[in-house]
């Protein structure tokens, strides 16, 4: 009964959340990483971000994406969106070493999917901080959110949620402990269910209003505000 139910929540994810390429729920073990960080070139420009994300930062229930909200609040950022539902954190770090970079800022918002499959604050913080400090030997700067909030019962049992706040803890505990910008999701106005329509992924207003956390997030990181 467990499996089905991962199963189903697998495809709900996907479903709902927007955003290209493939998506799933389990959480294959992450690779290390099998080539050495090369440093960014020096012409890159200060004001680019990329976005890795789930199905959280790669829609809203609308035809405008959270990337394309950032674009319109912060204009001077070129912004580039890799984020793709349903993908867990285990299932970013097993692609991220050998994923082509361009951008100065790079966000990471995956791990809330990782949360409700009980992984420990020890392999998030582990997982997430190899890809940090990959970041930054890359000469780019790293920067991770915190989770959006779910309320339990139509998917999520209660104990996914004690996972997301385990976790949701763990990444700002990481962030503090090597300097980085964090985007402090988790402490955005949260209005109950009716911020989250399926109790999952934010609507629209929930939505942007976490894309704003991270533009005020990224005018410290990036330091490009006119």
């Amino acid at each position: 009964m467990k499996k089905l139910l991962t199963l189903a929540l697998c495809a709900f994810l996907f479903a709902c959340g927007g955003g290209g390429g493939g998506g799933g729920f389990a959480l294959p073990v992450a690779t290390t990483p099998d080539k050495t960080a090369e440093p960014a070139p020096q012409a890159q420009k200060a004001c680019t971000v990329e976005l890795y994300g789930d199905s959280i930062m790669a829609g809203n229930g609308t035809a405008e994406t959270p990337a394309m909200v950032l674009r319109a609040l912060r204009p001077e950022l070129a912004v580039i969106d890799k984020a793709v539902a349903g993908t867990s954190l285990q299932q970013l770090a097993a692609r991220f070493y050998n994923d082509p970079r361009s951008a100065r800022v790079i966000v990471i918002e995956n791990g809330v999917i990782d949360s409700w499959a009980h992984m420990t604050a020890a392999e998030f913080k582990s997982v997430l901080g190899g890809m940090v400090d990959y970041v930054r030997a890359e000469g780019r700067v790293p920067v991770i959110t915190g989770f959006s909030h779910q309320v339990a019962g139509l998917v999520l049992a209660p104990g996914a949620l004690q996972g997301r706040e385990q976790l949701n803890a763990a990444a700002a505990e990481l962030a503090e402990a090597k300097g980085v910008h964090f985007a402090d999701w988790g402490s955005v106005q949260f209005d109950g269910p009716a911020d989250v329509p399926d109790s999952v992924h934010p609507g629209r207003a929930y939505s942007d209003r976490l894309i704003e956390r991270l533009a005020v997030t990224l005018d410290a990181a990036a330091g490009c505000r006119p």
